[in-house]
């Protein structure tokens, strides 16, 4: 896709929303081979890294999408869907959940926010497909109705330690409390009627700012004036790899299930009623365990590694996990990788990547140690 055609467009290439129309001038590098279409970078990838690991950097978080659940009940419509309790979200807090199968598989995950006379949700854009789908079978219009806004209402993210700084200089915008997860206000002024979400993507500070579309556009242009610099999906993939935190299209597909990405404590209730793939869940909690759970993996020096990399038992060749992500660390000077590999491995355990005799990384807990 030319330029030219990206900024005669809003509608969503593949499976993203489209990014906001304000990357050309700063000298953007989209993502095109194959994949979504996203900003990558700006010729300054390490640059961008440390702008958001020291300062503060603006992401376009195109790869976000926002939905509208209305009627005349969708709460009661979301807590039969949802793996969380959705009467904990409130106008100061933002409920993370799963949308699952009735095999306890991930639809989605997403973040539910509640409104005075709706619920808005931000779900990835590359899950809108499978969420839409369930979404026409299992909602009844009696209940509630829904509605896709992502062509008018956009995701943008400010991330890093300054990022609260960079923030209060706009006007309308009161901040959450920057060490709770997932709390969230309403922003007026020129914002309105916008939403911010704190969130731990990168490991530390940051806001998600929900706002309809030209009011993302002057965000990032008043951030940009006040000298908070851009960064691309390509050093915030570095940071959330770091961080341990699990993405949808990586770790979070339609076979996972949740309690194998770690996501039991932010994602799922056990004390609320009956949910759609609840039966997998409970199961698993109470009687069994998952056979394969999220871990680090050390690297070292060596050549990057390929989504779908085998890691492989010493001596057998058994295949006791697999690469889901990787990027070299600037911090660990040396590649990382999330994967999943068999439940009881160790930390410090040795597995050979790629082939019988390959090199040998190493497991290690999440968070990486920075």
């Amino acid at each position: 896709m030319s330029s030219a055609a990206h900024r005669g467009s809003r509608g969503r290439p593949g499976n993203v929303s489209a990014p906001l129309l304000v990357h050309e001038a700063s000298g953007v590098r989209w993502t095109e081979d194959g994949h979504p279409l996203l900003p990558r970078s700006y010729g300054d990838a390490a640059g961008e890294y440390r702008a958001l690991r020291e300062r503060a950097a603006i992401v376009d978080r195109c790869d976000r999408a926002v939905l509208r659940l209305y009627g005349r009940d969708p709460l009661r419509i979301l807590q039969g869907m949802l793996s969380n309790d959705v009467t904990l979200a409130s106008a100061t807090r933002a409920l993370y959940a799963a949308l699952l199968t009735a095999r306890g598989r991930m639809v989605t995950e997403l973040r539910v926010f509640r409104r005075a006379e709706d619920f808005l949700l931000e779900v990835p854009a590359a899950a809108l497909p499978g969420v839409s789908d369930v979404f026409r079978r299992s909602i009844p219009p009696l209940f509630a109705r829904w509605e896709d806004l992502s062509e008018a209402w956009h995701v943008v993210g400010v991330y890093g330690p300054a990022a609260g700084a960079a923030l209060q200089s706009v006007p309308g915008t009161a901040l959450p409390p920057a060490e709770e997860e997932d709390a969230a206000a309403p922003m007026t002024g020129r914002a309105a009627p916008g939403l911010v979400v704190t969130t731990r993507v990168t490991g530390g500070a940051g806001y998600d700012l929900i706002l309809p579309v030209p009011a993302a556009e002057g965000l990032w242009r008043e951030l940009l004036e006040a000298g908070v610099r851009p960064a691309g999906h390509a050093p915030l993939d570095v940071l959330r790899i770091e961080a341990g935190v699990p993405w949808w299209g990586a770790e979070l597909t339609d076979t996972t299930i949740p309690l194998e990405a770690g996501l039991l404590h932010r994602a799922i209730s056990t004390g609320k009623g009956c949910y759609t793939g609840q039966e997998v869940i409970v199961r698993i909690l109470h009687r069994g365990h998952v056979n394969r759970e999220l871990r680090g993996v050390l690297l070292g020096q060596g050549a990057g590694v390929r989504r779908d990399t085998p890691l492989l038992e010493p001596g057998t060749g058994l295949v006791a996990g697999r690469i889901t992500s990787s990027a070299w660390s600037p911090r660990l000077d040396q590649e990382i990788a999330l994967a999943y590999v068999r439940r009881g491995l160790e930390a410090g355990s040795g597995l050979e990547v790629g082939e019988p005799g390959g090199p040998v990384a190493r497991l290690t807990s999440l968070p990486f140690a920075l």
